[in-house]
């Protein structure tokens, strides 16, 4: 039994690192162009939502955004990739940034199979996270077209 949460535990870290590598990878080589990404609309999530298929909801706003006056949908999870991404210049603020999103990823991490969708202001930077996502070996990733401003009209 202590094998398996270990290997489990030994399982979740090798992609959480994939999907740093991933991350990092893009940034050092400048490559921002991504393969087309699956997007879905408000409503059809707010439909799948309802009908209790819920997808993963991976919010990769700050954290001042996410928890604005505009606030989040209900139920999503919090993975700041943009605050990520702009700590990557400075290593120890970059360890730091992934060591408080440690237990959050780790949640992530265990839903590979599901359905992920990811959320931004407006749709165009989940469409990298999904990218990222599916690079990092998650299966159905989709990003929310027009954000949570979207959502919220």
């Amino acid at each position: 039994m202590e094998n398996l949460a270990l290997e489990i535990n030994l399982s979740r870290r090798r992609m959480l690192f994939k999907i740093l590598r991933v991350v990092t990878s893009k940034l050092i080589k400048g490559e921002y162009q991504f393969r087309a990404v699956t997007e879905i609309g408000a409503k059809e999530l707010h439909e799948r939502i309802n009908s209790g298929a819920k997808p993963v909801l991976l919010d990769v706003r700050s954290a001042d955004e996410f928890s604005s006056g505009f606030g989040h949908i209900p139920d999503s999870q919090h993975i700041p990739m943009m605050e990520l991404v702009a700590s990557f210049p400075d290593l120890a603020s970059f360890k730091e940034k992934v060591k408080q999103l440690e237990s959050t990823l780790d949640g992530i991490l265990s839903s590979r199979e599901q359905e992920v969708i990811t959320i931004c202001p407006g749709g165009g930077f989940s469409l990298v996270a999904a990218e990222i996502m599916a690079e990092a070996g998650f299966k159905d990733v989709k990003s929310l077209s027009g954000g949570v401003d979207g959502w919220f009209k």
